[in-house]
Order: C-alpha cells, then sequence, then structure tokens
C-alpha cells in the first residue's frame, strides 16, 4: 500500500465544489473592490464639496441709483 494513495488532492474534489470555491473568492474580491472604490468616490466628494464651498455674502445694494 502506498501512502500517497491515502492523501486526498485537490482533484479528488468534485467539478462543482471546485468552481463554488472559485465564485465565492471571485465575489469576495469583486466586493473589496467595490468596497474601495466606494470609499474612494466618497472621499472626492467631500474633498469637493469643501474645495468649492463658497461663504454667501449677501450683496450690497446702493441706494443712490
Amino acid at each position: 500500500m502506498s501512502a500517497r494513495n491515502d492523501v486526498k488532492k485537490p482533484s479528488d474534489h468534485s467539478l462543482h465544489a471546485r468552481l463554488k470555491a472559485v465564485r465565492v473568492r471571485f465575489a469576495t474580491q469583486v466586493d473589496f473592490l467595490v468596497a474601495r472604490w466606494l470609499e474612494r468616490c466618497a472621499t472626492n466628494i467631500e474633498a469637493s464639496q469643501w474645495l468649492f464651498e463658497t461663504d454667501q455674502i449677501p450683496l450690497v445694494r446702493s441706494e443712490s441709483a
């Protein structure tokens, strides 16, 4: 009896289980990248709001006209 027969190899898994594992890893990576992108978008929006924020100074009308 050979010891290598007792070791489970990745090829022993069913195709369905391997595809499911790949889908889960892919979904995890996509979730991570989308979360990072949304965080950058939120940071950019906050920065642009601060950058373009203007003080509302009321206009003074001259009454001599």
